[in-house]
């Protein structure tokens, strides 16, 4: 029976320990290092967002042919709540198509272009 609770105060000592993480993690997105140290963390979880492509605020010549276009845009999430997101992408974007981003702890992870039909409609209407 010992053994039981030992298990078990383990596994509540893990869980509070993942949660003060996640706590700290969302706070303080500045860092780099919390921003890595959180995709190990499986009670953060990443959040859709939608934008609305515009013109790169800055392109950094990187080698030979080879480009970092960092945009900053407005993106709403399904609720249509906003929140001012920085991406980079190492291409060129086709202007006013629209992104699904998936933004977790501060840092986009990945984005795709989808039709404005796979838009939530209070993410769509705040974008047009």
């Amino acid at each position: 029976m010992k053994i039981l609770y030992s298990i078990i105060g383990i596994i509540i000592l893990i869980f509070l320990a993942l949660l003060g993480w996640k706590f700290y993690a969302e706070s303080h997105t500045e860092s780099a290092t919390v921003r890595d140290l959180a995709k190990f963390n499986p009670l953060i979880s990443s959040e859709k967002y939608y934008v609305k492509t515009e013109e790169p605020k800055k392109v950094k010549k990187l080698e030979d042919n080879f480009y970092n276009y960092t945009y900053k845009s407005k993106a709403y999430n399904k609720e249509g709540k906003s929140k001012i997101i920085k991406y980079t992408a190492t291409k060129k974007l086709k202007k006013d198509h629209y992104l699904a981003l998936e933004y977790k702890v501060g840092e986009v992870r990945n984005y795709k272009e989808v039709s404005s039909s796979k838009i939530p409609k209070k993410a769509l209407h705040k974008l047009k």
